[in-house]
């Protein structure tokens, strides 16, 4: 469709839809997306991936949400589409819909000349949140630029966004676009006209799947939303957002988001330091047939398990009294593909089961 879905449209694709529910995919030996669609050791990568999926079945999860790589579409173009197809082959083996992020601001590229990546092993820091090293002193000195912002890699992302969307936009595998991951949490307000240019840019291609942008800051903990979150749920067809808050919080922020009557996407939930746990979370998600996707499924390289650093940071500070850190922050399994917590699993499983039952009842 070539303009903003109504209200009426919305609801009535979402009507069709059974509860959506999964988690943020990346293998478990992957250090980093670049890692996930580079084409070295991809097969040891996919083998890994075809095992984690088939615990994502089992369980009963029904979706994946994905990140298209700049960096190794760059680098090896030709490479990168025939791993992320045999991605997509192994999405549907294991009956996951398949929701695509098309653009983001995580670990962007610093200064004002745009350097590649390097492919190959990636390095990872053990004991960081996504294994990320650390920024140096002369690192924290640059801006971070998108690369929209680079005049030599412009016209290159834009490629990459439409490959993407003319490949797999009548592909009953993929139900939607998140055109943006949190857009303006690290370039601000310099997000708002890629996040326009890369809408339009999307709905110039008729696609019949809907978009949305993800907000991250305003849903949660009575925080306004930022300006370019505004933009981002103004443009959007379905209503996306993040919460790592706990129960009381969470309501308030989904109830927050309920006044656009779009359907909800929780495209990233699951923070157990901060009480954003499966107990209390999960039946919420289910009852208000919010689909739902949770940070990491099985530990790994990642190690999304540990909290992030600014969660260190206020403890060193004294104001982390609220946090309990015998928790791992994300992730569902152990790297055996035994549960972190199998009453977490159990409930997991509990709810899927009924979600499966009502659909099933709904459409004899």
């Amino acid at each position: 469709m070539k303009r903003k879905w109504t209200v009426e449209e919305a609801n009535e694709w979402y009507d069709k839809l059974e509860w959506l529910r999964g988690c943020n995919f990346i293998g478990s030996d992957c250090a980093n997306r670049l890692d996930m669609f580079q084409s070295y050791k991809c097969e040891e990568k996919l083998a890994t991936a075809e095992r984690e999926l088939d615990l994502c079945q089992k369980i009963g999860f029904n979706t994946v949400r994905i990140w298209a790589n700049f960096d190794v579409y760059y680098a090896e173009p030709e490479s990168y589409k025939e791993i992320f197809d045999k991605y997509m082959d192994l999405f549907g083996k294991y009956g996951q819909k398949v929701m695509i992020v098309l653009g983001h601001e995580e670990d962007l590229p610093r200064g004002d000349v745009f350097v590649p990546k390097k492919m190959g092993e990636q390095a990872y820091a053990l004991g960081y949140h996504q294994g990320r090293f650390p920024l140096t002193a002369e690192e924290k000195a640059k801006t971070p630029k998108h690369y929209m912002e680079y005049p030599e890699t412009r016209d290159k992302f834009i490629e990459m966004v439409l490959w993407t969307v003319r490949k797999y936009k009548n592909d009953e595998r993929v139900f939607c676009w998140n055109i943006w991951n949190e857009p303006g949490i690290t370039i601000r307000d310099r997000a708002i006209p890629i996040l326009h240019e890369l809408f339009e840019l999307v709905r110039s291609e008729d696609v019949p799947q809907p978009l949305c942008a993800d907000v991250w800051g305003g849903s949660d903990e009575g925080i306004p939303f930022t300006h370019a979150e505004q933009v981002a749920l103004e443009l959007s067809d379905v209503i996306s957002y993040h919460s790592y808050s706990g129960y009381t919080w969470f309501a308030e922020g989904l109830d927050k988001l309920s006044i656009h009557n779009r359907p909800i996407f929780l495209t990233e939930w699951l923070h157990r330091i901060n009480n954003n746990n499966v107990e209390e979370i999960y039946p919420l998600l289910y009852h208000t047939k919010v689909a739902n996707y949770c940070w990491g499924f099985v530990v790994g390289k990642t190690q999304t398990n540990e909290p992030w650093d600014a969660l260190w940071e206020q403890f060193d500070e004294g104001k982390g009294d609220r946090y309990d850190f015998t928790k791992w922050q994300h992730d569902l399994f152990r790297p055996n593909l035994r549960p972190y917590d199998p009453r977490e699993i159990e409930v997991i499983k509990r709810f899927n089961g009924r979600a499966d039952r009502k659909w099933a009842a709904k459409n004899k």
